[in-house]
């Protein structure tokens, strides 16, 4: 099944594309049960993505219809465990009823225990905030237990967190939630349909609420971020191993979050425009918070010196790779949310199509060192991206150090008064 054979390689290009992947309370899955998985929908692809590759379990997916219209399509989704669900502006009303084919899969599915994911916004905005969610998933629910008498389905929260949602190489966090039982509410689903549909899926939005880093007022937005950048700063993590299930990223990042969420909107006017008083003057120097905070521990040059040849080997095979993904994505896709899906699913099917070029020529011509060399311009390749990210924090380092003192010490001033502030958020007060 194509599904079994694209995960490993879609796992590898997921592990390059960014610099950190957390998993964590994926425990929190039942197994061997009828399971919703409910996720949020920040980019148009990647987080299906995610979830298939680092979750250990396969899942189905329900996907845009009108991207099944061919019948090359239809066949290549399907065997990716895709199923197509069909929306007004996706063909009319005349299309809505091939929705019940999908349904019967959908039960069919939850019958066998299996997991079927499902975007519960229903559309992709890049945004750190739950938006409002469709009842698909409860009306799927009820209609399963219906359809086999199940005993159970549970919707499993599952928030997807990007550091930058638009940016290759930065982090994500997933966070598993607790499971919501629909048969809690079958019984009032069996006087009032619409009123159960509602309470059920009014319950997993708290739940899945609880999996995100979610920021209430959008005009906070750029006062989290500063925060959150400022945080990360003094969290301490290891590079490797990429993947982790150490929940403390999250949590971090959470709680930064809902402490914004519950201060004094007169405090938060205050600290809003501090916060926005120290990013600007860091970048009229060119510099990152966590350049400040590290102003000590600056890195050495002699791994730029050592690891150039390493460095240029590899990117110099691997930059002809990457740009018809990312010309790709930066020119024909006019959608911000798909942009780097598009690139990195381009970039890893160019990669895909060489390797497949690399086995060929080896069967033809017995070259046996051809695949070792093609391996380890791929691991040069890899050594260079860290080999860039490196570089840019020596820069950083030498652009700190022309900083003049005077200016330095305002910068660090800017700084604690920040975190002073922050610090002594006061909860708003609830009326009464």
């Amino acid at each position: 099944m194509l599904y079994t054979f694209v995960r490993p390689i879609a796992r590898l290009g997921l592990k390059a594309f960014y610099r950190k992947i957390y998993v964590s309370n994926a425990d929190r899955m039942p197994r061997d049960k009828p399971v919703f998985l409910a996720s949020n929908h920040p980019t148009a692809f990647i987080e299906p993505c995610l979830m298939a590759c680092f979750l250990d379990r396969p899942l189905f997916f329900l996907v845009r219809g009108n991207l099944f219209q061919k019948k090359v399509f239809d066949t290549l989704l399907r065997s990716l465990n895709m199923l197509p669900i069909y929306r007004r502006k996706d063909g009319g009303y005349s299309k809505l009823k091939n929705n019940y084919e999908t349904f019967q899969s959908v039960f069919s599915a939850l019958h066998d225990n299996r997991t079927v994911m499902i975007l519960i916004e229903g559309s992709t905005i890049q945004v750190k905030r739950l938006r409002p969610l469709k009842k698909g998933t409860a009306r799927m629910a009820f209609g399963a237990i219906e359809a086999y008498d199940l005993e159970e389905v549970y919707i499993v929260p599952g928030g997807v967190n990007f550091t930058y949602a638009e940016r290759p190489r930065s982090e994500v966090m997933i966070e598993i939630g607790e499971p919501v039982k629909a048969k809690d509410y079958l019984e009032d689903y069996v006087h009032n349909a619409n009123k159960a549909i509602m309470d059920l899926t009014n319950a997993v939005r708290p739940a899945l609420e609880d999996c995100l880093v979610h920021v209430e007022d959008p005009e906070n937005d750029a006062l989290v971020e500063g925060l959150l950048q400022m945080h990360r700063s003094t969290f301490v993590e290891p590079r490797f191993p990429i993947f982790s299930i150490d929940p403390a990223r999250f949590e971090m990042e959470k709680g930064v979050a809902e402490k914004v969420n519950a201060s004094d909107p007169d405090a938060l006017s205050e600290l809003r425009e501090a916060v926005a008083d120290y990013m600007e003057h860091l970048g009229q120097f060119g510099l990152e918070d966590r350049t400040l905070m590290q102003r000590k521990q600056p890195p050495p040059a002699w791994p730029l010196w050592l690891g150039f040849p390493i460095f240029l080997l590899g990117y110099a095979f691997n930059k002809p790779l990457t740009l018809p993904g990312k010309h790709l994505s930066e020119t024909k896709v006019k959608t911000h949310e798909f942009i780097m899906p598009v690139r990195w699913a381009a970039s890893l099917g160019v990669y895909l199509l060489t390797t497949i070029a690399v086995v060929v020529v080896t069967l033809a011509t017995q070259w046996g060192w051809l695949p070792l060399w093609y391996v380890g311009l791929l691991l040069a390749g890899h050594f260079s991206l860290y080999y860039l990210e490196y570089r840019t924090e020596y820069r950083q380092h030498q652009r700190l150090k022309i900083v003049p003192e005077k200016q330095l010490e305002a910068l660090l001033q800017r700084r604690a008064l920040v975190m002073e502030l922050y610090n002594n958020l006061k909860p708003k007060y609830e009326s009464a």
